[in-house]
């Protein structure tokens, strides 16, 4: 008689059915609370991944889940909280010390930041990302050899990218080498390279054949990349907006607000002028003084002048009259703008400072706005020659801003503009206007620095300029070198592109432009 063999099948425990279920349960649970986070609902994410840690306290993508949405919330500290949690569970998981890094640098903390960024390489050192990353906050703390080191390596692995050229370029363009040159032109054949990837790289290799003195291949490259910005810019309202600030802020306008009560604080300090003449440098000198803060990119004076009816934009400009700007508003917008900066300045472990620095160049448009806001502001205005300044933001690859620089008959006219109006302000500002020439802080820096000192009220030491040595003592090709020396380039730079500056001299020249009719500007 023959066996059968039959298999024996186990009815499977109740405790291990329990176990899949609950497993299934949390990856269900998981997957439709990713899916609400994809769909911009974060109050139901947040609702399952909490169901989750009920069940898994150490669940770490539930963590991580709650960090992202606290993340996009703008509560940087509870994401920090959630995702050090999730570090915990698993230090080594790259997505988690990723968010970490981020978090991190949106906080401030930029040590902390490298830390995690790091971390990621210890396990992965070809991510070419997080090298840029690192390189990036290396700059930020100006440790410019390990930002360097990090750009190159990012390079190395991800050539296309332009912003890893960049890095590099900005920080040291006589470093770059032939076979670097090579690699990046060779992107440049390919027919379908974005045109703001071919626009970086142009801009880019412009830069390290300046520094090589090529100067004929350094315009080439400037002027391809300038072309391929394709950003329009309208000179005629910007002429009539021009026009128009200095037809509203005219003296019988600030007659009506003497002896009114304004905020009378003495901490802002404006740094104004065309981009490219100096406003860093200047920046940089009076932020080593204890007592003052340098603070980051604001666009407070810029969303003041918005809900003021300032801009060209504004259909309410022309009928601005003094109910636009009572003193209730003026007092309210002042309070604001005081408050966000001294929060600032909190953030990066300041106290209350006695100066606060805003360096936002375009705000010599609204320095009449200033005035009214705060009376007993600084206004430091930085001039230069006005050839190298036009031909620097000609060189100059802006993000959005500076509409203006990708034409030089576009870059004359703004020029002439910026002029005209500062000209304005210095016959009817009921306040000072210190002017910084690039020149004298070349020629005589220890003289320059202490006038600027004196005008902000406040001590000036001999060791604010022990590293801002003159031009004559520093390598003009080590880009290095350059960028911790207040004198980036040096003057009358502009003279080694003579030959193709023809349309800018021909406009700065022109009679009659600075006199800023529409019917000027048509004429040329």
């Amino acid at each position: 008689m023959k066996t059968a063999n039959k298999k024996i099948r186990r009815k499977p425990s109740l405790q291990k059915n329990k176990r899949s279920n609950a497993h299934n349960t949390i990856k269900h649970l998981l997957a439709d609370a990713y899916n609400y986070q994809e769909k911009g609902q974060p109050e139901q994410a947040n609702f399952l991944y909490q169901r989750v840690l009920g069940q898994q306290p150490e669940n770490i993508f539930a963590l991580n889940g709650l960090g992202l949405i606290a993340l996009n919330a703008g509560m940087l500290v509870l994401a920090s909280e959630f995702f050090n949690a999730a570090h915990s569970v698993r230090p080594n998981h790259t997505t988690v010390n990723k968010n970490l890094g981020l978090v991190y640098t949106k906080l401030g903390d930029y040590e902390k930041a490298i830390q995690h960024y790091s971390y990621i390489l210890d396990t992965n050192k070809h991510n070419g990302e997080i090298h840029a990353e690192l390189a990036r906050l290396f700059m930020r703390l100006d440790n410019t050899s390990a930002a360097l080191n990090h750009y190159r390596s990012a390079f190395e692995l991800n050539p296309g990218n332009p912003r890893n050229f960049q890095g590099m370029v900005q920080l040291d363009a006589a470093s770059i080498t032939t076979e670097d040159i090579n690699t990046v032109e060779k992107y440049l054949l390919e027919p379908n390279l974005p045109l703001e990837v071919r626009c970086s790289f142009y801009f880019s290799l412009g830069a390290v054949y300046d520094v090589s003195e090529k100067y004929d291949e350094a315009f080439a490259n400037y002027s391809v990349a300038n072309l391929s910005k394709v950003i329009s810019f309208d000179a005629d309202k910007h002429v009539d907006y021009v026009s128009d600030i200095i037809r509203t802020f005219s003296p019988e306008f600030f007659e009506r607000y003497k002896g009114l009560a304004l905020n009378h604080s003495t901490q802002p300090v404006f740094i104004v002028g065309m981009p490219q003449s100096g406003i860093a440098s200047v920046n940089s000198l009076l932020a080593k003084h204890d007592d003052i803060y340098a603070a980051r990119k604001l666009d407070l004076i810029d969303n003041i002048a918005e809900k003021s009816g300032l801009t060209a934009n504004s259909l309410q400009f022309a009928e601005m009259s003094i109910e636009d700007l009572d003193c209730e508003r003026l007092a309210e917008f002042s309070k604001s703008y005081l408050s966000h900066i001294n929060a600032m300045a909190l953030d990066d472990d300041y106290k209350v400072p006695s100066r606060i620095i805003d360096k936002k160049p375009t705000n010599f448009l609204h320095l009449g706005l200033i005035s009214l806001l705060f009376p007993k502001a600084r206004i430091i205005h930085c001039v230069a020659n006005p050839l190298d300044i036009c031909l620097s933001n000609y060189f100059k690859n802006y993000s959005t801003d500076n509409r203006y620089a990708y034409d030089q008959k576009n870059i004359a006219l703004y020029y002439q503009q910026y002029e005209r109006l500062m000209a304005h302000w210095n016959k009817v500002l009921p306040i000072d206007i210190h002017t910084v020439n690039y020149d004298d802080m070349v020629n005589s820096p220890d003289k320059t620095s202490r006038q600027l000192f004196d005008f902000v009220d406040l001590t000036w030491q001999p060791e604010y300029i022990e590293d801002f040595a003159p031009t004559r003592k520093t390598d003009a090709k080590n880009s290095m070198q350059r960028k911790h020396n207040i004198y980036k380039a040096p003057a009358r730079h502009w003279k080694n592109y003579r030959k193709y500056a023809h349309a800018l001299i021909k406009e700065l020249t022109l009679p009659g432009v600075a006199e800023g009719t529409t019917k000027a500007v048509n004429a040329r």
